[in-house]
């Protein structure tokens, strides 16, 4: 009979010692793996961080140079180029960065542009669609929209509040010279000289087509705020005391300017009375 021999105790050692380096190697490898995934999700969150924080200056550089063009960029119908928006805002492009600007639109007579940014996600289909205004992003983009129309909004109310000063100083200028006549004559028209020709040196001068207001002698005659004879994109505003005004009671003079992209805006000074 053949007897078997037990192991020896060096090779039994040797069992354990090899054991004990696959549990060691099992251990280090379950760290590595949960170290590179720490590592991936800290890469990930901060990156999700720092694209929040780009997008943020982007739109904030887009608005800026909007106000910057305020006059000229909705003075035509055709869309700026992309690139050229980028570097005249001052943006440098970051993750794939894109841009989009639409076609001029109009909204209750306001002309602005919508202007898209957008990080691009895989396989991307962002678009602006330029006829809308309207930015469909695909899934996984980030992105950033700015609206003029809330610009042009605020320049459009600038102007008829300085259009709105102008008429009541004209129409100051109108009071004080009609308490300075001692005939106190309620059919004497003092927005416009009686005699064209030799209007006098107090009298409001006869100003028979729309002219620049502050390239007139009502600028100094009336006293006007030097400001006001111009609208908020930096246009004249106008004035005639024939055209679109009454040369009978109630006396009145015109007031007129316009909007980057040709709309008139009107106003007019009353006598008064």
């Amino acid at each position: 009979m053949v007897r078997r021999r037990a192991p020896s105790t060096v090779h039994q050692r040797g069992f354990a010692v090899l054991a004990v380096a696959v549990v060691i190697v099992m251990i280090a490898a379950a760290v590595v793996i949960g170290w590179s995934s720490s590592v991936s999700v800290g890469q990930s969150v901060e990156q999700d961080r720092l694209q929040r924080e780009y997008l943020a200056e982007v739109r904030a550089r887009l608005a800026d140079w909007y106000r910057r063009e305020l006059a000229q960029i909705d003075a035509v119908i055709a869309a700026p180029d992309p690139e050229q928006v980028l570097r005249g805002a001052g943006i440098h492009p970051r993750w794939r960065l894109r841009l989009q600007v639409s076609d001029r639109l109009q909204r209750d007579g306001v002309a602005h542009r919508v202007l898209a940014a957008w990080l691009p996600g895989e396989g991307d289909t962002s678009s602006l669609d330029i006829a809308t205004g309207v930015f469909a992003p695909s899934a996984g983009a980030r992105w950033v929209a700015v609206s003029g129309f809330e610009l042009q909004s605020m320049a459009i109310a600038e102007t008829r509040a300085r259009m709105e000063r102008l008429a009541a100083q004209l129409e100051v200028g109108y009071r004080v010279r009609y308490f300075a006549d001692p005939s106190r004559d309620a059919t004497v028209n003092r927005f416009r000289a009686a005699d064209c020709a030799a209007p006098g040196n107090d009298r409001f001068p006869c100003i028979d087509s729309y002219q620049p207001i502050a390239s007139t002698p009502l600028a100094v005659l009336a006293g006007l705020e030097p400001q006001l004879g111009f609208n908020a994109w930096g246009g004249a505003i106008e004035v005639s005391n024939r055209l679109d005004s009454s040369l009978t009671v109630p006396y009145s003079m015109a007031l007129r300017t316009s909007t980057p992209w040709g709309d008139a805006l009107t106003m007019v000074a009353v006598a008064p009375l």
